[in-house]
């Protein structure tokens, strides 16, 4: 699943991963304990505890937003490793290069109007046209990022915003020069997308109170973005793993297990993403609370070929991520963040507790029973994003701080079925003359 492509604005820094806090003692577990406390986690009855306000295209938005920002393949799940020595391959910024590639790859762009990306073969649903990811002979999908072609609701959501882009494109025909239709274009769509992960996602998968602060006064631990911290990487932002249903509806007539999604292949099924975002009439789904047990399913990933049981689990293999990262644990990093540590009854006789496991638990108990994170794991997700955002010379938030989208349903708002209903619009006519 390597990616295609290292865009223009690639890190020319070496340390692409570090550590938020490389003063604190690495949290050294065996992996009999790790075994142990990821059998804990196992949900055996699936009966699940939905979020109130975390819609199902929210969380699985999370899977696609960490794909815009982080592909690390170089470590290992055996010794102990160097931050030093992992690569990233995505840039460390909010800038869908997941989407763009680059604009020397002709094969990503229609080669109709060099301005729009080139969507896949079209289908026909009840009268409803949608869009495949476009594809070569064998079946791939043509995109920057092999990871987006996972299942059926990412590569949708990858078709999803192609189509935002094309139809941003012919709304900004008649207002911008032909030579910068295509970085207008793209600046709009990005910051479109920044809006959506500052307003709509972080806002609702994080401490209010943490957030206001944040937003009001600033990191306090990551003001320079120069890697991205292994405790955002390792830990708070693989919480979408506990918010992920076993069973999504993906249309009136469909109900699909997590593995029966496709993966890889030509999407031949149609995705209503009335069921996936709030449109107001009853038909969405929403993600599971976040919490310490994870469906059993993943306790067992079938397309990871191994006889070890654990080595195909993935909350074990998320334990042992932390491990080999040599990150602190839950308890130090929260001291170390001036909050007091809550007490963990399944790791009281560990050393302390993984962070991932913690940041979890945080939620469990600080987040309105995980409709939200706590206070630890909210701090490490903000702090990351918004110093991310703030440091980036093309972000809204630099170059037009009190820039707001214009195009929903509100003015000044802009949110999932803001972004829906536009990318699947028909274009009137008076946009789409030259």
């Amino acid at each position: 699943m390597q990616s295609l492509q290292k865009t223009e604005y690639h890190l020319d820094d070496k340390k692409n991963y570090g550590k938020l806090f490389p003063e604190l003692k690495p949290l050294i577990l065996s992996n009999r304990d790790l075994k142990e406390l990821s059998e804990t986690m196992i949900d055996y009855d699936w009966k699940c505890q939905d979020s109130e306000c975390i819609t199902n295209g929210l969380a699985i938005f999370g899977q696609y937003l960490a794909h815009d920002l982080t592909f690390e393949v170089t470590s290992r799940f055996r010794g102990y490793n160097q931050s030093e020595t992992y690569v990233n391959d995505r840039t460390l910024r909010l800038d869908l290069d997941c989407l763009y590639g680059q604009w020397s790859q002709d094969f990503l762009y229609d080669v109709n109007d060099r301005n729009k990306l080139l969507l896949g073969e079209a289908c026909e649903f009840e009268g409803d046209t949608w869009f495949d990811l476009p594809r070569n002979a064998q079946g791939k999908a043509i995109i920057p990022d092999a990871r987006n072609d996972e299942n059926i609701i990412v590569s949708q959501m990858q078709v999803l915003f192609m189509r935002f882009h094309n139809r941003m494109v012919e709304k900004i025909k008649d207002q911008c020069a032909s030579r910068d239709l295509f970085k207008e274009a793209r600046k709009q769509v990005i910051w479109h997308y920044q809006w959506l992960i500052l307003h709509d996602y972080l806002y609702k998968v994080t401490d209010w109170t943490v957030f206001e602060d944040i937003l009001c006064h600033g990191p306090k631990y990551f003001n320079h973005p120069t890697y991205l911290p292994l405790e955002f990487t390792g830990a708070a932002f693989r919480t979408g793993h506990s918010q992920t249903r076993e069973n999504n509806r993906i249309n009136e007539h469909t109900e699909k297990n997590l593995f029966e999604l496709g993966a890889f292949q030509k999407m031949e099924e149609y995705l209503d993403w009335h069921y996936l975002f709030d449109f107001e009439d009853g038909k969405v789904e929403y993600a599971r609370l976040i919490d310490t047990k994870i469906g059993k399913i993943f306790h067992d990933i079938p397309f990871i070929k191994s006889s070890d049981k654990y080595e195909r689990s993935l909350p074990f293999r998320n334990l042992r991520r932390g491990v080999v990262y040599g990150l602190a644990s839950g308890e130090d990093i929260a001291r170390r963040m001036c909050v007091e540590p809550i007490k963990i009854k399944e790791t009281a006789h560990l050393d302390g507790t993984p962070l991932w496991y913690y940041v979890l638990k945080e939620a469990e108990v600080l987040g309105h029973e995980g409709e939200h994170l706590g206070p630890v794991g909210s701090r490490i997700l903000l702090e990351c994003f918004l110093s991310i955002l703030n440091c980036d010379p093309y972000s809204f938030q630099v170059l037009h701080p009190k820039w707001k989208p214009e195009i929903g349903r509100n003015t000044g708002k802009f949110d999932f079925v803001d972004l829906v209903e536009f990318a699947q619009s028909h274009v009137p006519q008076t946009e789409m003359q030259s």
